[in-house]
């Protein structure tokens, strides 16, 4: 039985970047959700997971 080894390409993936800082004085009471932060959390997180998945 023959064995083919093939040469693989790999590639890093960037962790996502953070979202920009909302303006001050937009008007928050401090207890709202800031919804943009919360995604960019997520997306960083769920890029984590992948990458120690992959490891």
């Amino acid at each position: 039985m023959a064995v083919v080894i093939e040469e693989l390409e790999v590639q890093a993936q960037r962790e996502p970047s953070s979202p920009p800082a909302p303006p001050s004085g937009e008007g928050r009471d401090g207890n709202e959700v800031d919804e943009r932060a919360l995604h960019a959390a997520l997306s960083r997180e769920a890029w984590r997971l992948e990458r120690l998945a992959a490891d």
